[in-house]
Protein backbone atom coordinates (compact mmCIF):
# COMPACT_ATOMS: atom_id res chain seq x y z
CA UNK A 1 0.00 0.00 0.00
CA UNK A 2 1.46 3.17 -1.01
CA UNK A 3 -0.01 5.93 1.66
CA UNK A 4 0.55 9.86 2.18
CA UNK A 5 3.45 11.51 3.41
CA UNK A 6 1.34 13.10 5.72
CA UNK A 7 0.11 9.84 7.08
CA UNK A 8 -3.19 10.29 6.23
CA UNK A 9 -4.31 7.18 3.41
CA UNK A 10 -3.93 7.14 0.09
CA UNK A 11 -1.70 9.51 -1.42
CA UNK A 12 -3.31 12.91 -3.44
CA UNK A 13 -0.51 14.72 -3.65
CA UNK A 14 2.93 14.01 -4.04
CA UNK A 15 6.28 15.55 -3.16
CA UNK A 16 9.39 15.61 -5.67
CA UNK A 17 12.86 16.48 -4.27
CA UNK A 18 16.70 15.52 -6.21
CA UNK A 19 17.90 12.27 -5.58
CA UNK A 20 20.63 13.93 -3.51
CA UNK A 21 18.52 15.90 -1.53
CA UNK A 22 20.10 15.83 2.19
CA UNK A 23 17.19 13.94 4.46
CA UNK A 24 17.10 12.74 8.17
CA UNK A 25 14.82 10.01 8.79
CA UNK A 26 15.23 9.74 12.39
CA UNK A 27 15.27 12.81 14.92
CA UNK A 28 14.19 13.00 18.45
CA UNK A 29 13.02 15.95 20.47
CA UNK A 30 11.94 17.39 23.86
CA UNK A 31 8.75 15.33 23.38
CA UNK A 32 10.82 12.22 24.95
CA UNK A 33 14.48 12.46 25.95
CA UNK A 34 15.82 14.78 23.38
CA UNK A 35 16.29 18.61 23.96
CA UNK A 36 15.43 19.60 20.06
CA UNK A 37 12.38 22.16 20.28
CA UNK A 38 10.23 21.27 16.96
CA UNK A 39 10.73 25.19 16.30
CA UNK A 40 14.36 24.82 16.51
CA UNK A 41 15.30 21.28 15.10
CA UNK A 42 13.24 22.52 11.78
CA UNK A 43 15.17 25.93 11.87
CA UNK A 44 18.47 23.92 11.76
CA UNK A 45 17.17 21.69 8.87
CA UNK A 46 15.64 24.53 6.98
CA UNK A 47 18.85 26.35 6.74
CA UNK A 48 20.91 23.53 5.73
CA UNK A 49 19.00 22.71 2.86
CA UNK A 50 17.12 19.62 3.93
CA UNK A 51 14.37 18.73 2.12
CA UNK A 52 12.70 15.59 3.86
CA UNK A 53 12.63 14.78 7.99
CA UNK A 54 11.20 12.35 10.00
CA UNK A 55 10.58 13.04 13.91
CA UNK A 56 10.72 10.29 15.33
CA UNK A 57 10.52 10.54 19.22
CA UNK A 58 10.56 7.44 21.52
CA UNK A 59 6.88 6.15 22.25
CA UNK A 60 5.56 9.47 21.39
CA UNK A 61 4.09 11.92 18.84
CA UNK A 62 3.48 14.53 20.80
CA UNK A 63 6.38 17.08 18.54
CA UNK A 64 5.11 15.82 15.12
CA UNK A 65 2.16 18.01 14.32
CA UNK A 66 4.00 21.14 14.99
CA UNK A 67 6.72 20.38 13.17
CA UNK A 68 4.94 19.05 9.96
CA UNK A 69 3.55 22.55 10.23
CA UNK A 70 7.02 24.08 10.59
CA UNK A 71 8.29 22.36 8.17
CA UNK A 72 5.30 23.49 5.69
CA UNK A 73 6.34 27.02 6.56
CA UNK A 74 10.47 26.37 6.02
CA UNK A 75 10.06 24.17 3.01
CA UNK A 76 11.04 20.98 5.02
CA UNK A 77 8.71 17.99 4.50
CA UNK A 78 8.05 16.33 7.55
CA UNK A 79 7.03 12.55 7.87
CA UNK A 80 5.13 11.70 10.75
CA UNK A 81 7.30 8.77 12.91
CA UNK A 82 7.61 7.21 16.50
CA UNK A 83 10.19 4.99 17.77
CA UNK A 84 8.49 2.46 19.26
CA UNK A 85 9.70 0.24 22.53
CA UNK A 86 8.87 -3.18 21.55
CA UNK A 87 9.56 -6.56 23.66
CA UNK A 88 10.36 -9.48 21.04
CA UNK A 89 12.19 -12.79 22.13
CA UNK A 90 13.06 -11.86 25.61
CA UNK A 91 14.48 -8.92 24.39
CA UNK A 92 13.90 -5.26 23.98
CA UNK A 93 13.70 -3.88 20.04
CA UNK A 94 13.39 -0.15 19.07
CA UNK A 95 11.54 -0.20 15.76
CA UNK A 96 10.91 3.24 13.63
CA UNK A 97 6.65 3.23 12.30
CA UNK A 98 6.07 5.91 9.49
CA UNK A 99 3.48 7.24 8.49
CA UNK A 100 0.71 7.87 11.08
CA UNK A 101 -0.33 11.23 12.33
CA UNK A 102 -1.13 11.36 15.55
CA UNK A 103 -4.63 13.52 14.84
CA UNK A 104 -5.87 10.66 12.75
CA UNK A 105 -9.73 9.74 13.71
CA UNK A 106 -10.40 7.10 11.00
CA UNK A 107 -10.35 3.15 12.22
CA UNK A 108 -7.63 2.08 10.61
CA UNK A 109 -5.52 4.02 12.89
CA UNK A 110 -6.94 3.21 15.64
CA UNK A 111 -5.64 0.62 17.09
CA UNK A 112 -1.92 2.17 16.58
CA UNK A 113 -3.07 5.91 18.40
CA UNK A 114 -4.54 3.24 21.34
CA UNK A 115 -0.93 1.53 21.41
CA UNK A 116 0.81 4.76 21.54
CA UNK A 117 -1.95 6.00 24.64
CA UNK A 118 -0.80 2.44 26.14
CA UNK A 119 2.79 3.23 26.29
CA UNK A 120 2.21 6.59 27.00
CA UNK A 121 -0.09 6.49 30.25
CA UNK A 122 2.67 2.89 31.57
CA UNK A 123 5.51 5.76 31.75
CA UNK A 124 3.04 7.96 32.85
CA UNK A 125 2.70 5.94 35.85
CA UNK A 126 6.33 4.44 35.84
CA UNK A 127 7.58 8.37 36.46
CA UNK A 128 5.32 8.75 39.25
CA UNK A 129 6.09 5.54 40.74
CA UNK A 130 9.57 6.18 40.61
CA UNK A 131 9.18 9.54 41.94
CA UNK A 132 7.70 8.28 45.00
CA UNK A 133 10.54 5.96 45.93
CA UNK A 134 12.92 8.09 45.26
CA UNK A 135 11.65 10.89 47.75
CA UNK A 136 10.92 8.32 50.15
CA UNK A 137 14.07 7.38 50.05
CA UNK A 138 15.49 10.46 51.49
CA UNK A 139 16.21 12.36 48.13
CA UNK A 140 13.80 15.14 47.54
CA UNK A 141 12.54 16.44 44.34
CA UNK A 142 11.76 20.11 44.53
CA UNK A 143 12.64 20.97 40.63
CA UNK A 144 10.68 17.34 39.21
CA UNK A 145 7.87 19.91 38.20
CA UNK A 146 10.11 22.37 36.62
CA UNK A 147 12.24 19.91 34.95
CA UNK A 148 9.14 18.54 33.50
CA UNK A 149 8.60 21.99 32.02
CA UNK A 150 4.40 21.27 31.44
CA UNK A 151 5.05 18.09 29.78
CA UNK A 152 3.68 14.67 30.88
CA UNK A 153 5.46 13.22 33.91
CA UNK A 154 8.16 10.62 32.11
CA UNK A 155 10.64 8.71 33.20
CA UNK A 156 13.45 10.74 31.88
CA UNK A 157 12.44 14.12 33.36
CA UNK A 158 12.34 11.63 37.29
CA UNK A 159 15.82 10.93 36.34
CA UNK A 160 17.08 14.30 35.37
CA UNK A 161 15.63 15.66 38.15
CA UNK A 162 17.58 13.23 40.70
CA UNK A 163 20.73 14.21 38.60
CA UNK A 164 20.16 17.89 38.94
CA UNK A 165 19.67 17.34 42.93
CA UNK A 166 23.00 15.48 42.83
CA UNK A 167 22.15 12.74 44.28
CA UNK A 168 23.05 10.87 41.53
CA UNK A 169 25.84 11.76 39.03
CA UNK A 170 24.50 10.28 35.68
CA UNK A 171 21.19 8.89 34.04
CA UNK A 172 22.68 5.28 34.13
CA UNK A 173 23.17 5.74 38.50
CA UNK A 174 20.04 7.63 38.40
CA UNK A 175 18.19 4.34 36.73
CA UNK A 176 20.02 2.21 38.95
CA UNK A 177 18.67 3.49 41.99
CA UNK A 178 15.17 3.59 40.84
CA UNK A 179 15.61 -0.19 39.96
CA UNK A 180 16.98 -0.90 43.50
CA UNK A 181 14.33 0.94 44.85
CA UNK A 182 11.94 -2.02 43.15
CA UNK A 183 10.64 0.76 40.42
CA UNK A 184 11.22 0.76 36.95
CA UNK A 185 11.92 3.50 34.04
CA UNK A 186 10.64 1.71 31.09
CA UNK A 187 8.34 -0.16 28.81
CA UNK A 188 7.81 -1.87 25.93
CA UNK A 189 4.50 -3.05 23.78
CA UNK A 190 4.74 -6.58 21.33
CA UNK A 191 6.84 -6.24 18.53
CA UNK A 192 4.04 -7.61 16.61
CA UNK A 193 1.32 -5.69 17.80
CA UNK A 194 2.85 -2.22 17.03
CA UNK A 195 3.66 -3.82 13.31
CA UNK A 196 0.67 -5.24 12.86
CA UNK A 197 -1.43 -1.94 13.73
CA UNK A 198 1.39 0.39 11.90
CA UNK A 199 -0.02 -1.52 8.56
CA UNK A 200 -3.33 -1.38 8.96
CA UNK A 201 -2.83 2.34 9.56
CA UNK A 202 -1.47 2.24 6.65
CA UNK A 203 2.44 3.04 7.90
CA UNK A 204 5.74 1.05 7.67
CA UNK A 205 8.03 -0.03 10.17
CA UNK A 206 12.28 -0.09 10.17
CA UNK A 207 14.42 -1.65 12.57
CA UNK A 208 16.34 1.14 14.23
CA UNK A 209 20.16 1.23 14.19
CA UNK A 210 20.56 -3.05 13.99
CA UNK A 211 24.45 -2.85 14.01
CA UNK A 212 24.73 -0.78 17.07
CA UNK A 213 25.98 -2.78 20.14
CA UNK A 214 25.91 -0.34 22.58
CA UNK A 215 21.93 0.36 22.30
CA UNK A 216 19.51 -2.40 22.69
CA UNK A 217 22.16 -4.62 20.83
CA UNK A 218 23.11 -6.22 17.78
CA UNK A 219 20.15 -7.56 15.32
CA UNK A 220 21.52 -10.51 13.41
CA UNK A 221 20.75 -11.57 10.51
CA UNK A 222 18.95 -15.07 12.19
CA UNK A 223 17.04 -12.25 14.50
CA UNK A 224 16.14 -10.40 10.80
CA UNK A 225 14.82 -13.40 9.27
CA UNK A 226 12.41 -14.48 12.42
CA UNK A 227 11.62 -10.97 12.88
CA UNK A 228 10.20 -10.60 8.98
CA UNK A 229 8.42 -13.99 9.04
CA UNK A 230 6.73 -13.35 12.54
CA UNK A 231 5.98 -9.62 11.74
CA UNK A 232 6.11 -8.30 8.10
CA UNK A 233 8.78 -6.07 9.04
CA UNK A 234 9.42 -3.67 5.78
CA UNK A 235 12.56 -2.03 6.14
CA UNK A 236 16.18 -1.69 8.07
CA UNK A 237 17.76 1.57 9.13
CA UNK A 238 20.75 0.83 6.92
CA UNK A 239 22.67 4.15 6.86
CA UNK A 240 23.06 4.96 10.50
CA UNK A 241 25.20 7.53 12.55
CA UNK A 242 27.83 5.10 13.98
CA UNK A 243 28.23 2.81 11.01
CA UNK A 244 31.06 2.26 9.06
CA UNK A 245 31.10 1.74 5.26
CA UNK A 246 31.42 -1.84 5.69
CA UNK A 247 28.22 -2.09 8.02
CA UNK A 248 26.60 0.02 5.82
CA UNK A 249 27.11 -2.40 2.77
CA UNK A 250 25.71 -5.40 5.18
CA UNK A 251 22.20 -3.92 5.94
CA UNK A 252 21.71 -2.76 2.63
CA UNK A 253 22.63 -6.14 1.07
CA UNK A 254 20.92 -8.24 3.94
CA UNK A 255 17.72 -5.09 3.10
CA UNK A 256 17.86 -5.99 -0.51
CA UNK A 257 17.83 -9.68 -0.43
CA UNK A 258 14.66 -9.90 1.46
CA UNK A 259 12.70 -7.17 0.16
CA UNK A 260 12.83 -4.68 2.57
CA UNK A 261 13.72 -0.74 2.06
CA UNK A 262 16.40 0.62 3.66
CA UNK A 263 16.10 3.95 6.26
CA UNK A 264 18.58 6.69 7.08
CA UNK A 265 19.21 8.12 10.67
CA UNK A 266 21.51 10.35 12.41
CA UNK A 267 19.89 9.39 16.02
CA UNK A 268 20.17 12.83 16.78
CA UNK A 269 18.72 14.11 20.23
CA UNK A 270 20.05 17.70 20.72
CA UNK A 271 22.58 19.85 19.15
CA UNK A 272 26.17 17.85 18.55
CA UNK A 273 24.13 15.31 21.09
CA UNK A 274 25.70 12.69 19.89
CA UNK A 275 25.36 14.54 16.47
CA UNK A 276 23.30 16.81 14.32
CA UNK A 277 21.01 16.15 11.70
CA UNK A 278 23.02 14.27 8.67
CA UNK A 279 22.61 15.37 5.45
CA UNK A 280 21.62 11.82 4.19
CA UNK A 281 21.02 11.38 0.10
CA UNK A 282 17.38 10.65 -0.83
CA UNK A 283 17.97 7.99 -2.95
CA UNK A 284 20.04 5.86 -0.05
CA UNK A 285 16.18 5.48 1.35
CA UNK A 286 14.55 5.51 -2.66
CA UNK A 287 11.88 2.98 -1.71
CA UNK A 288 10.78 4.32 1.75
CA UNK A 289 10.62 7.71 0.74
CA UNK A 290 8.63 6.58 -2.48
CA UNK A 291 6.21 4.57 -0.45
CA UNK A 292 5.54 7.45 2.31
CA UNK A 293 4.64 9.81 -1.13
CA UNK A 294 8.18 11.34 -1.68
CA UNK A 295 9.47 10.94 -5.73
CA UNK A 296 13.14 11.56 -6.79
CA UNK A 297 13.88 12.96 -9.49
CA UNK A 298 16.04 10.73 -11.52
CA UNK A 299 20.35 10.19 -11.18
CA UNK A 300 22.56 10.50 -14.24
CA UNK A 301 22.52 7.05 -16.40
CA UNK A 302 25.16 4.91 -14.48
CA UNK A 303 25.52 6.54 -11.54
CA UNK A 304 25.46 4.07 -8.49
CA UNK A 305 22.83 4.75 -5.52
CA UNK A 306 25.10 4.17 -3.03
CA UNK A 307 29.37 3.07 -2.61
CA UNK A 308 31.68 3.02 -0.55
CA UNK A 309 33.27 6.57 0.48
CA UNK A 310 30.30 8.50 -0.45
CA UNK A 311 29.20 9.43 2.71
CA UNK A 312 32.13 12.14 3.96
CA UNK A 313 30.96 11.67 7.47
CA UNK A 314 31.01 8.00 7.60
CA UNK A 315 32.59 6.01 10.95
CA UNK A 316 35.59 4.63 10.87
CA UNK A 317 35.97 1.22 11.31
CA UNK A 318 38.06 -0.74 14.52
CA UNK A 319 40.96 -2.70 13.77
CA UNK A 320 38.93 -5.38 15.05
CA UNK A 321 36.53 -6.98 13.47
CA UNK A 322 33.12 -6.46 16.04
CA UNK A 323 31.27 -4.05 15.58
CA UNK A 324 32.58 -0.97 18.09
CA UNK A 325 30.48 1.03 20.51
CA UNK A 326 28.69 3.79 19.28
CA UNK A 327 30.94 6.89 20.13
CA UNK A 328 28.21 9.05 21.47
CA UNK A 329 28.62 11.95 24.34
CA UNK A 330 25.24 11.91 26.03
CA UNK A 331 23.41 8.80 27.30
CA UNK A 332 19.46 8.95 26.42
CA UNK A 333 16.67 7.20 28.74
CA UNK A 334 16.62 4.47 25.63
CA UNK A 335 20.06 3.78 26.04
CA UNK A 336 20.47 3.26 30.09
CA UNK A 337 16.82 0.68 29.47
CA UNK A 338 19.06 -1.23 26.92
CA UNK A 339 22.37 -1.07 28.91
CA UNK A 340 20.51 -1.88 32.15
CA UNK A 341 18.10 -5.02 30.43
CA UNK A 342 14.92 -3.21 32.32
CA UNK A 343 12.59 -4.54 30.56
Amino acid sequence: MTISSNGLGAVSERVTIPARAPVDLHLHTLASDGAWTPSALIDHLANRGFRVAAVCDHDTQRSVGQAIELGKMRGVHVIPGVEVTCSWNDRQLHILCYGVRPDRTDADAAGFLALMRQIDLQLQDNAADAARRIEADGKPLPNLETVQAGRPLWPFHVLSAAIEMKHVPNLTKAAELVVALGGTFTADLPLGDVVAATHRAGGVCSIAHPGRADAVGIVSEADIDRIVAETGMDGLEAHYRSYSDQQTALYRRLAEERGMFVSVGSDSHAPHRPVNPRPWHAVWARDLLNRLGVDLLPLPDGEPDWIFGMDPEVAVPAPEPPPSPDPEPMETEADVAAKLGDA
